[in-house]
């Protein structure tokens, strides 16, 4: 009887044969086992297959830009923005050219393709301010045309909202200063008069190559200020060009009383704010003369008065001010520097720290904000805009108007 040897095939016997992330190979007699691609053969006390940290062993594997991703037995190479490996998972990543993609600078942008970006370049006409990856768009300055009214329109209409403390009050007139300091340089006309909800203003601006000199005299229906240009220019050496006076009337302060007061006080007065370019004006080397009408005649003699923030959250001052003439209807105050002026009955001296509404601190916020994001949207258009444009400035809300 003749015996017949047949090989066995150990890889069918036993799956596991080889172990794991491995494959077995039956050969006559014997077999052999293979790591899988993406694992490597470690010989030890057993054989087994690890996984190959690709990624690792090779740098650039995924080319410059890469970024390599290790997987069990393989691994991925994920783009950045700006670059693709087309879903070819371990190929290298290129970069995108967004220039090929029509209309991606919009109209006549001309498109400049980077490694992983691109930028679009205007016309002049036209501009992606902010963000040179955005589409131009022409630039149109018409909604600004009216801008330094509004400004002070938005300004005195919402922190008037909040006013019910003197350190509301406080917040009100520094706001408003603030704003009328920012707005007078933009303004082109000689004369400039703004009335909005709550104020009436009357602007004086001369543009000159140098300091303007003389009296200077501007009038309301309620008050009269009498100054001259070498008070509101300063400093003469460092005079930047231009000059400007503001007279500004508060049309709803005359009813403000003091709530630390024993007697309830009320102004004799419309409130009056006056403002120059020089910004050094706390003791002014020339006085300045305000003329206000009385709301009703009276024979009290009444005391001009300024307000005053330094001690406290803000209370009627007479410091710096002196009365140079008065009757029953018409009082002239003198005054050594530059602030909110009215005339009172009589001056409190009780002070107390007051703590700002909610409301008003919103207001502040608001107001601020619109004025710095409006001047910048206002110089930028001068300095892009190819097109000079006259006629009216503002319309709706407020009555502006030239001498």
């Amino acid at each position: 009887m003749n015996l017949v040897c047949v090989d066995i095939d150990e890889c069918s016997k036993n799956s596991l044969i080889c172990g794991d992330n491995s494959a077995c190979f039956n050969t006559v007699g014997s077999y052999y086992c293979e790591c899988l691609t993406g694992f490597k053969d470690f010989a030890g006390a057993t054989r087994q297959c690890l996984d190959i940290d690709e990624c690792a062993e090779n740098q650039h594997i995924c080319g410059e830009w890469d970024i390599c991703l290790n997987q069990v037995g393989s691994y991925q190479c994920k783009c950045p923005t700006g670059f693709s490996n087309y879903n070819y998972r371990r190929t290298h990543c290129v970069d995108i050219n967004e220039c090929n993609t029509e209309g991606v600078c919009g109209k006549g942008g001309n498109c400049h393709n980077l490694n992983g970006s691109y930028w679009c370049l205007c016309p002049a006409g036209f501009t992606n301010f902010g963000n040179n990856q955005s589409k131009c768009v022409e630039l149109n300055c018409d909604q600004y045309e009216t801008q330094p009214g509004q400004l002070l329109v938005n300004t005195t209409d919402v922190l008037h909202l909040g006013v019910q403390s003197n350190g509301e009050v406080t917040k009100l007139l520094r706001t408003i200063e603030m704003s009328i300091r920012l707005i007078a340089p933009l303004l082109t006309e000689n004369v400039t008069r703004i009335e909005t909800n709550h104020t009436k203003a009357e602007i004086m601006v001369r543009r000159d190559k140098t300091p303007p000199e003389g009296p200077v005299s501007l009038t309301n229906e309620n008050t009269q200020l009498d100054t001259t240009w070498e008070t509101a220019v300063g400093d003469y050496q460092n005079y930047p060009g231009f000059a400007f006076v503001v007279l500004l009337s508060y049309k709803n302060l005359d009813t403000l009383k003091d709530s630390f007061s024993p007697q309830s006080q009320q102004l004799m007065s419309s409130a009056v704010t006056v403002s120059v370019s020089n910004s050094n004006t706390t003791n002014l080397p020339q006085p300045v003369n305000l003329t206000f009408n009385h709301l009703q005649s009276s024979d009290v003699d009444p005391t001009c008065v300024y307000w005053s923030d330094e001690n406290g959250p803000g209370e009627w001052s007479g410091r710096g001010c002196t009365s140079v003439m008065s009757n029953s209807t018409h009082t002239v105050c003198s005054c050594n520097h530059l602030s909110t002026f009215a005339l009172l009955k009589g001056i409190h001296q009780k002070k107390e720290s007051g703590q700002l509404s909610v409301v008003m601190w919103v207001g502040i916020s608001v107001a601020l904000a619109f004025v710095v994001l409006s001047l910048i949207m206002s110089l930028w258009c001068r300095n892009f805009s190819r097109k000079r444009r006259g006629g009216h400035r503002l319309q709706q809300d407020i009555q502006l108007y030239s001498k």
